[in-house]
């Protein structure tokens, strides 16, 4: 079923706003929810709302929706954000950014497995585009995002602006919105200081081959930086990184190479190069994500390791067991090279020898391997709960429907280990598919923290399909389960309403500890494992415990 705000005022009302609006010279234009999705053939229903007041934290990034239509077309169209005034004080423009917001195709295949092709297709606006102007056409809707960052040092109270819609053509102002903005004499910790765990798994090929440039060359990495800028900005913990080619079998669209080259030389003893891992990493910390390290994968989906032979002059595919000497062998010689080289970097303490999904009998097989051959080197796992686990996995990420005990959680929680949830393609709701609904993103950081969990993991954040700019769709999974940052880069609604939902967490968190946990509780309640929330009420969650965390 598709999810979008619906067509219902009469034509004679849509009528009579539009000629309003062109007896003012100017266009329909009314801030608008961020809960629905707007098509372009829907008609706004009642007048413009050209008004509106939002509540922030010093420190928070806040996003505000509106939209435009004309009932002729207009060539060129932009966006001109005010300066925030309260008073004498005052916030410059620049603080805020007012984007167009661009269509893509979805559809409504919400399951695991092969995406069928038999769904029919339509448009959500989820691109928060790049382009600074845009055409507008007859009796079409255009969505607005404007994105605010609040000043860590901004006075208190509330501050006004105003958005302008400027006929380019003429210099006209066509329209104009007001925006109150109530600063909240409260601060959000810096991204890479707060307390969240977030685990969005990097794709950095992806961007290699939709530019056209070599992988790992000084032009790929001019291109990913402000991709993980951007990842940044959200408080993302964990660098991903790969140790063997292809971790993940046939899910991925472009194929994750090694970061460490592995080689049998001619006399049957193992080397190693670091370069591009070393390079990796530390570009990752110029970015500012830099407090873990996760290496996929001991235990890949086809437990196949591919190696250059000198004696062959080719690569080698290993395929193996967990259990057999082979595996043990290979990797043995790596991890003791790969722990040295690891503290000689500084950065063994928070590398973890990582996995997905993988069963039991395996990681027990690959704990015992890695342990044996660097006592005390940490191990992560995204996979379902097993008591063996508990007390070896140093991050442990859990199904969302599949929780470890309060016990169990307790326990690792004394023990300084980090645990987190995930959804994938299996949770047909709330999820960050683009045919989910806005406000599913901001509920799943608050879900982490309502159920006692440190953070939350996603795999994947740029994998992106042919033409991701057009069509989210890819022959595996749900539209926009695989990626959530469009080429640009250009953010994206689903994005933006995560990050609303981690901010929200840290508030949570924040309160808590100033004694606040009792307000917090009725707010909180929807948000509980057993809640059993139903989809179309997740956005009125989400927007009341707002008004909570912001004294509203």
């Amino acid at each position: 079923m598709m999810r979008i705000l619906k067509p219902l005022i009469p034509l004679v009302l849509l009528l009579a706003l539009c000629c309003e609006s062109l007896a003012q010279g100017r266009l329909y234009a009314s801030w608008a929810s961020r809960d629905v999705h707007h098509p372009r053939t829907s008609v706004p229903e009642g007048g413009a709302r050209k008004d509106t007041v939002v509540s922030a934290w010093r420190g928070e990034r806040v996003g505000v929706e509106a939209i435009l239509r004309s009932s002729t077309a207009v060539e060129s169209v932009a966006l001109r954000l005010s300066d925030w005034q309260k008073g004498r004080v005052v916030i410059p423009a620049r603080q805020g950014e007012a984007r167009f917001l661009r269509y893509v195709l979805t559809d409504d295949f919400r399951k695991c497995g092969v995406h069928p092709d038999t769904l029919t297709p339509y448009e959500v606006a989820d691109i928060i585009d790049t382009e600074t102007a845009t055409a507008l056409k007859p009796d079409t809707l255009q969505p607005v995002w404007l994105t605010l960052e609040v000043p860590r040092d901004a006075e208190p109270g509330e501050y006004s602006m105003t958005l302008d819609v400027v006929d380019e053509k003429s210099g006209d102002v066509a329209a104009q919105l007001r925006l109150r903005l109530n600063i909240v004499a409260r601060t959000l910790p810096l991204p890479q200081e707060q307390a969240f765990h977030l685990d969005f798994w990097q794709q950095p090929y992806s961007v290699s081959r939709y530019e056209g440039v070599e992988r790992w060359s000084d032009k790929h990495f001019e291109l990913l930086r402000p991709y993980m800028k951007l990842l940044a900005r959200a408080g993302q913990s964990v660098v991903t990184t790969i140790l063997f080619y292809e971790p993940w079998g046939d899910q991925s669209h472009d194929k994750f190479s090694p970061m460490v080259q592995t080689v049998r030389t001619k006399n049957g003893e193992w080397r190693y190069d670091y370069t591009v891992f070393d390079r990796w990493v530390e570009f990752m910390a110029e970015c500012g994500i830099s407090k873990q390290i996760n290496c996929y994968s001991m235990v890949p989906w086809d437990m196949t390791f591919r190696y250059f032979d000198e004696a062959l002059g080719r690569d080698v595919d290993l395929k193996t067991t967990t259990s057999s000497p082979e595996y043990r062998a290979l990797w043995t010689a790596f991890l003791t090279s790969f722990a040295r080289h690891l503290k000689e970097k500084g950065w063994f303490e928070k590398t973890h020898i990582a996995m997905d999904e993988r069963g039991l009998e395996s990681m027990l097989d690959a704990y015992a391997v890695v342990q044996e051959a660097v006592p005390g080197m940490k191990m992560a796992l995204a996979g379902n709960p097993h008591k063996e686990l508990v007390d070896k996995l140093a991050d442990y990420c859990l199904s969302v429907w599949r929780p470890l005990s309060d016990e169990e959680m307790q326990a690792r929680r004394e023990k300084g280990l980090t645990t987190t949830y995930y959804t994938c393609c299996s949770e047909p709701y709330p999820n960050i598919f683009t045919n989910s609904l806005p406000a599913e993103a901001a509920f799943l950081p608050v879900y982490a923290v309502a159920n006692g969990f440190d953070g939350y993991l996603h795999w994947s954040w740029m994998n992106w399909p042919d033409q991701p700019l057009k069509d989210s769709r890819f022959r595996l999974f749900p539209p926009g389960d695989t990626f959530c940052i469009y080429p640009g880069p250009r953010s994206s609604v689903r994005w933006e309403r995560f990050i609303e939902g981690v901010q929200q967490a840290e508030k949570i968190r924040i309160l808590r500890e100033s004694g606040a946990a009792e307000i917090l509780d009725a707010a909180l309640k929807p948000f509980r494992m057993g809640a059993a929330i139903e989809e179309d009420h997740i956005a009125d969650a989400v927007n009341r415990l707002e008004h909570v965390l912001n004294g509203e």
